[in-house]
């Protein structure tokens, strides 16, 4: 057991690591582009080449699995990415920085489905909300501690790029040290089986696309329409920062709290009050701005990030640990598809009912997600608790 333990730990800071170091690019990359007078269209581009990476990298991420095992996979995909920021400080191009974009989208994709898939395999049922909310806490820590490479050199220099790589390769060490073999290598199968999750588990299946669609404008849209209120730079990095901080000071107790009770349960909790929040701050309209929507947004980054990891615990409860690869991936394709496609109905909905639409399109799909979940609770209301039969219908 205390192997075990060792291992999670070394495998969660490397993942800090490795999350760090890629986490600055999502802000470097653009502060870049801008400085080289990149094209609007090659910078949207970047954009959309890293979505698609990640699709590939969750579609044949099992494979990768099944073949070398978790923690190789995973230093493979680590060591790869650190190579993609390398390239990318050196190689300052448009057409380069697509591709590199389609590319740490492949690599991070993997990276996420083996860490969780990884996880979710060493977890028992009582206690998986708690570890991937852990899990959750440290990439969200890696994120925000990445984005202050920042102040650590000229963003039209390569110091930072060269900074990122080496945390990324040097955060990899501890994993190395451990001698623990990873949990089963695969699944019963290699591959994605969407219809297949799909018939095992709906709630899974829906809840990770639309969590997806509603995710990908929240985290996109939401600094534009700060910028729209007239918040300042160092506001709207305020606001984005309380965001992160919410996401990340709620993983845990909504993780034991899924543990205690029926996910199901919890995540009609969730998205009902994250919809509330959502038609708050449509109808207050401009009237919320500064503090009060800084402080609006950690408790909505509280609550909106917790939902996918409750979702993957749910899911993960019912499909087993033989299943945990395929899954993992699957969910993440889920995810990512609804995060293409969110932003497209949302900036849609923006263009009609102004600005504050984006949070009633949200609204509505938070509301879809707890209507769905009610029925399906409804339908087969026995807990999800390890062991029960109704979980088996689900």
């Amino acid at each position: 057991m205390r192997s075990s333990y060792a291992s999670i730990a070394a495998l969660l800071v490397a993942v800090a690591g490795v999350l760090a170091g890629n986490g600055v690019l999502t802000t470097l990359l653009p502060v870049r582009a801008e400085l080289e007078h990149f094209p609007a269209l090659a910078i949207s581009l970047m954009g959309s080449a890293y979505f698609g990476g990640m699709l590939a990298g969750a579609f044949l991420t099992p494979r990768l699995v099944q073949r070398f095992g978790h923690i190789k996979a995973f230093g493979l995909s680590s060591i790869c990415g650190a190579v993609m920021i390398l390239v990318a400080g050196t190689l300052v191009e448009p057409h380069a920085w697509v591709v590199i974009g389609f590319l740490r989208g492949f690599f991070l994709a993997g990276i996420y489905a083996i860490v969780e898939s990884y996880l979710q395999g060493k977890a028992e049922n009582r206690i998986r909300g708690r570890l991937l909310g852990l899990y959750s806490i440290t990439q969200y820590g890696g994120w925000a501690i990445g984005n202050q490479f920042m102040r650590l050199g000229d963003p039209a220099a390569f110091t930072i790029f060269g900074i990122a790589a080496a945390v990324v390769i040097v955060c990899l060490a501890p994993l190395l040290l451990i001698e623990d073999g990873p949990p089963p290598k695969g699944s019963r199968r290699a591959g994605m089986r969407l219809l297949w999750l799909l018939r095992t588990t709906p709630v899974g299946f829906v809840c990770a696309t639309l969590i997806g669609f509603a995710n990908g404008p929240f985290w996109s849209l939401t600094p534009v329409y700060a910028t729209k209120l007239g918040m300042d730079g160092v506001q709207t990095g305020t606001l984005i920062s309380a965001i992160t901080l919410g996401s990340a000071a709620f993983q845990f107790p909504v993780g034991r709290l899924s543990d205690a009770f029926d996910r199901r349960k919890v995540l009609i909790g969730l998205t009902t009050l994250t919809a509330l929040v959502e038609i708050g701050i449509y109808w207050s309209g401009k009237l919320l701005v500064g503090w009060p929507f800084v402080i609006t947004g950690f408790v909505l980054g509280g609550i909106i990030s917790t939902q996918y990891y409750a979702s993957s615990a749910y899911t993960n409860d019912i499909t087993g640990r033989d299943n945990a690869v395929g899954v993992a991936s699957a969910l993440l394709f889920l995810y990512c598809i609804g995060a293409v496609l969110g932003p497209v109905t949302a900036y849609a909905i923006m263009q009609w009912l102004g600005d504050p639409g984006l949070y009633l399109h949200n609204a509505g799909i938070h509301a879809a997600m707890a209507v769905f979940i009610l029925l399906r609770v409804l339908r087969s209301p026995g807990s999800d608790r390890a062991g029960t039969t109704s979980m088996a219908n689900q």
